[in-house]
């Protein structure tokens, strides 16, 4: 039976407390806490929420850009607040643009090398995911990041979508980078390209990536992400994330 996680992402407007209990009572076991909940955050009120709601707290998202002027200090605190909450896995962007010169992506490795080093030191393990208008868009880009930082600290957050739309071959990105797998994600929402839901890029083939997920031995959760959604309550996104499982489960 597989197991889900939640990003409060979409949730940004509400505490976690108006919507994680309800997303629990769904089925989803565990989540990935967005800044905007965990900047802020104490551990002893996590503790207190993870033993009301039952929901385990798996790895914290950072949209931060490595390469920013104050990129690189910005990722060691969202480290240090990851070792304080005590949540082992951090989601990281690579930075950069699509169209880096061969300098830049130097640098960029050279910096995420540095996070890497400041995140075995907190006994953290990063996860790159790849996504339009950055440096790792693409699955070349992405395997030439791994490759350059081959540590068990610096992980692959394997998200189908953005393969789709970098025009690579969910499956085959699946396969290549499959070795440094660590955590899996789906796109969920309102896709503004056709309105469909609960997925974004309808078109892709999802049983064909969910076998692929079954076969390389993935067991872990499996993150889901409801965007798109303009409302006034948690309640929308909520249901929104349920109806995603439900569906991405009848492909397995």
């Amino acid at each position: 039976m597989r197991t889900y996680c939640a990003s409060t992402l979409p949730f940004s407007p509400y505490p976690l407390s108006e919507f994680v209990g309800e997303l629990s009572k769904g089925g989803i076991t565990a989540i990935e806490l967005a800044q905007t909940h965990y900047s802020d955050l104490e551990a002893d009120k996590l503790t207190k929420l993870h033993e009301n709601t039952g929901a385990k707290f798996k790895s914290l998202l950072s949209t931060v850009s490595v390469d920013a002027p104050d990129g690189l200090e910005s990722l060691v605190s969202i480290l240090d607040t990851a070792k304080k909450l005590a949540i082992p896995i951090v989601s990281i962007a690579s930075g950069g643009k699509e169209d880096a010169t061969v300098g830049e992506i130097e640098k960029i490795i050279d910096l995420l090398k540095t996070v890497t080093t400041e995140a075995e030191k907190r006994n953290l393990t990063l996860a790159l995911y790849a996504h339009e208008g950055s440096l790792a868009y693409n699955l070349e880009r992405t395997k030439q990041l791994l490759d350059a930082i081959p540590s068990d600290h610096f992980t692959f957050y394997y998200s189908p979508f953005h393969f789709h739309r970098a025009g690579d071959d969910p499956v085959v990105a699946l396969q290549t980078l499959s070795e440094r797998l660590s955590s899996v994600y789906f796109n969920c929402g309102v896709d503004s390209n056709t309105g469909s839901e609960p997925f974004w890029g309808p078109e892709m083939n999802f049983p064909a990536i969910c076998k692929e997920i079954d076969r390389v031995g993935y067991n872990d959760e499996i993150m889901l992400i409801y965007l798109g959604l303009n409302v006034d309550t948690p309640q929308p996104i909520i249901e929104g994330v349920l109806n995603a499982r439900k569906k991405l489960d009848s492909y397995f």
